[in-house]
C-alpha cells in the first residue's frame, strides 16, 4: 500500500490562499509557505499555465482504448457507486496523465483532457505519478482558480510484473479540512489495488492461451512443436532435437511479424534447416499473441547428433542436460574451461566426469592451510600467496603430464589470480578446469579471468530450476541399504514438498537431507512429508511461476549459458534492455 506524508499547508489553508494571491500578483510570498508548494506554483508559471483556466466548451476527447482502460473499466464501474451521494469524482489517467475514464460530478471540477503539470499545474495525480506513492493536494495548493475549493487524493497504478507506473487513480471532492489522510484515500487505494489485480489476471491469459495451443499441437505425442511469442519459447523434446538455434530465431521473427501482418508470412528457414514448419497463429480477441509451429524433418534420417552425454551425472531436465552437454562439447578441445554456479550445484562432480579416468591434479583454494597439488613435485601451493616462480614451474609440469582442477577460484587472492592470468596468457591451451561460485563482486584480476574464459564457460543451473530431477537424485543419493533391507522410498506428498523447496544449498543440501533421513529415521515404509525438515515440509512462501514464466526463465537461462553468464551480451541476444534482464532475474530468484 502506498503512503503519503502530511502536507504542512493543509493545516493553514486560508493563509495559504492569501499567499497564493500574493504569488500571482508578483508580491513576496511569506517564508512559511512550504517549499514544495511554492516550487509547484513556479513550475506552473514557467509552463505558462493560466491560473484562471476555464472549463472547455465541449467534453474533451478521450484517448483510444488501452490495456489499462480495458482492465480498469469493469473494476471502476463496480467501485464508482461507493463514492456516495456527495459531490465527488473518480477518474483514471494513463502514464502521460491523459484522462481515460471519469465517474461522478462535483461543482468546481471541470472536465479536463489531461492532468499533467504542463496543462493544469500542480495536482495530486502528477505528484503521485512522479513520487510513485499516494499523494494529496488540497485547495490553494493547486495553481488553478477552479480548484481552490477541491481536495484530491491520487494513487499510482503499477504494472503487476515490471512495477512500471501505468497511470493514476484519483478521487476528488470538495475541500476537506483536518489532517491527512483524505477521507476517500482508502477508496482510492482499494480501486488501484483492484485494477492491479485485474491487470495481473489478464497478463496471464495470453500466456495460458499460447500454452493451451502448444498442448493441443503436441497431443501427448513425440511431435516437434514450438510455441513462440517473440519473448518466450516452449519446445517439445522432439523440436529441441530437430530445430537449430537459427531455425528458432527465424520462427521468433515470424511470431513478431505476425502481430502486424494478417495473414502472417510463411517463415523463412535457413537453407540447411533440415526441417519444414507448419504455422498456426494464436489469437485473443482478434489480436495475435504468438505462433505454434509444427516441425517436420525433410529427410528420414536420424536427428542431428548431440554432444556426448555423461551418464554418471544424474538429471534429465532441459537446463541440466544443456549444461552437461555444452560442457562435454567444450571438453573435446584441450583448453581452459570455467564451471560456474551456486554452491552445491555439482561443479566438481561435473569436472571430474569431464576429465575421465586420467589422473587429475587438484588444487582447492578454499582450504585454509597448504593446498596439496596432487602429484606436483613443487610441493604445496598457498591459497593466500601463490608464488610466480613456483607456479610457473608447476604449470609447465602439469600441462605436460595431465589435467589440473582448480576449485573455488573466488577464494584466490588478487595476486594469485594475476599470476594465473599471466600463465594462461603464456599457455592458452593448458588443460585446466576452474570452478567458480559467484557471490561477492570479483576484483579486477578475477574479473579479467572470468572474461577470458567467458567463451568457454558453463553455468550449472541451481536445483530449484531443475526440480524435475529430484526424483532421480533421490535414488542416486540414497545410501545403499543393508542386506535384507528395502531401499529408501518416498510418498508422493514428500516428493512434492522436496520439489517445491528452493534448496539454497542445491544438490549438496539435498544429499545431506537424504543421508540424515536414511540414518536416523525409525519408521518403516516410504518417507512421509511429516518426516522432512521443517523448512522443507512447510513449503516456500513465494508464488509459483506460471508455465510461460517457467518457459521465459528457461529461455533467459539458456541465453545466459550460451554467452558464458555475460548479462550484457545475453540481454542483447534476447532483444531486451540490461535493466529488464536484471529485473526478471530478481523476480525469478524471489
Amino acid at each position: 500500500m502506498t503512503t503519503t506524508e502530511p502536507s504542512p499547508a493543509v493545516h493553514a489553508l486560508p493563509p495559504l490562499g492569501v499567499a497564493r494571491e500574493r504569488f500571482l500578483s508578483g508580491r513576496p510570498v511569506p517564508e512559511w509557505v512550504p517549499e514544495d508548494v511554492l516550487a509547484a506554483w513556479r513550475r506552473a508559471r514557467f509552463f505558462g499555465v493560466p491560473h484562471d483556466l476555464g472549463e472547455p466548451s465541449a467534453a474533451p476527447p478521450r484517448p483510444a482504448d488501452s490495456p489499462l482502460l480495458g482492465a480498469a473499466r469493469p473494476v471502476l464501474e463496480r467501485i464508482a457507486p461507493a463514492l456516495g451521494p456527495g459531490p465527488s469524482v473518480l477518474l483514471l489517467t494513463d502514464a502521460r496523465l491523459r484522462v481515460l475514464w471519469t465517474s461522478g460530478v462535483a461543482p468546481g471540477l471541470p472536465p479536463c483532457p489531461g492532468l499533467s503539470e504542463q496543462e493544469v499545474g500542480h495536482n495530486s495525480a502528477a505528484l503521485a505519478l512522479r513520487d510513485r506513492r499516494r499523494a494529496e493536494v488540497h485547495g490553494p495548493e493547486h495553481f488553478l482558480d477552479v480548484w481552490q475549493d477541491v481536495s484530491a487524493v491520487s494513487v499510482p497504478v503499477l504494472a503487476p510484473k515490471s512495477g512500471h507506473a501505468l497511470g493514476t487513480l484519483t478521487v476528488a471532492c470538495r475541500l476537506c479540512g483536518g489532517r491527512p489522510p483524505h477521507p476517500q484515500a482508502a477508496l482510492a487505494e482499494a480501486a488501484a489495488t483492484a485494477v492491479e489485480a485485474e491487470l495481473l489476471a489478464r497478463a496471464g491469459r495470453p500466456e495460458q492461451l499460447l500454452l493451451d495451443a502448444y498442448l493441443r499441437a503436441t497431443r501427448g505425442e513425440d511431435r516437434a512443436v514450438a510455441a513462440l511469442d517473440g519473448r518466450n519459447r516452449l519446445l517439445s523434446a522432439a523440436a529441441e532435437r530437430l530445430a537449430s538455434e537459427e531455425v528458432l530465431r527465424a520462427l521468433e521473427r515470424t511470431a513478431v511479424t505476425a502481430r502486424h501482418s494478417d495473414p502472417p508470412p510463411a517463415p523463412t528457414l535457413p537453407e540447411d534447416a533440415g526441417c519444414t514448419a507448419r504455422i498456426e497463429v494464436v489469437r485473443q480477441d482478434g489480436a495475435v499473441l504468438g505462433i505454434v509451429a509444427v516441425l517436420e524433418s525433410r529427410t528420414e534420417t536420424a536427428p542431428r547428433p548431440r554432444p556426448r552425454a555423461l551418464p554418471a551425472l544424474t538429471g534429465s531436465s532441459l537446463p541440466w542436460r544443456y549444461a552437461v552437454e555444452r560442457a562435454a562439447d567444450l571438453a573435446r578441445s584441450p583448453e581452459p574451461m570455467l564451471l560456474t554456479g551456486e554452491r552445491g550445484t555439482g561443479k566438481t562432480a561435473l569436472a571430474r566426469e569431464l576429465l575421465g579416468r586420467s589422473p587429475v591434479q587438484v588444487i582447492d583454494a578454499a582450504e585454509a592451510g597448504s593446498l596439496e597439488a596432487g602429484s606436483l613435485e613443487a610441493g604445496s601451493l598457498k591459497a593466500g600467496s601463490l608464488e610466480v616462480g613456483s607456479l610457473e614451474g608447476d604449470l609447465a609440469r602439469w600441462a605436460a603430464r595431465g589435467p589440473l582442477l582448480l576449485r573455488h577460484a573466488e577464494r584466490l587472492t588478487q595476486p594469485a589470480v594475476a599470476v594465473l592470468n599471466s600463465l594462461l596468457d603464456a599457455h592458452p591451451d593448458a588443460r585446466l578446469l576452474i570452478t567458480h561460485t559467484p557471490g561477492t563482486p570479483p576484483g579486477p584480476c578475477l574479473q579479467r579471468l572470468l572474461d577470458k574464459l567467458a567463451a568457454r564457460s558453463v553455468t550449472l543451473p541451481p536445483l530449484r530450476e531443475r526440480a524435475e530431477d529430484i526424483r532421480e537424485l533421490l535414488t542416486t543419493l540414497a545410501p545403499r541399504p543393508a542386506p535384507g533391507s528395502p531401499p529408501l522410498t518416498w510418498t508422493l506428498d514428500a516428493v512434492r514438498a522436496l520439489e517445491q523447496h528452493p534448496w539454497p544449498g542445491n544438490v549438496t543440501e539435498l544429499a545431506h537431507v537424504v543421508q540424515a533421513l536414511a540414518e536416523h529415521r525409525r519408521a518403516s515404509g516410504p518417507i512421509r512429508r511429516a518426516e522432512l525438515p521443517d523448512t522443507v515440509r512447510e513449503g516456500p512462501a513465494v508464488r509459483p511461476l506460471s508455465p510461460m514464466e517457467h518457459a521465459e526463465r528457461a529461455t533467459i537461462l539458456e541465453t545466459l549459458h550460451r554467452h558464458g553468464g555475460n548479462k550484457s551480451r545475453a540481454a542483447a541476444a534476447l532483444g531486451i534492455g540490461r535493466a529488464t534482464l536484471y529485473r526478471k532475474l530478481r523476480e525469478y530468484e524471489g
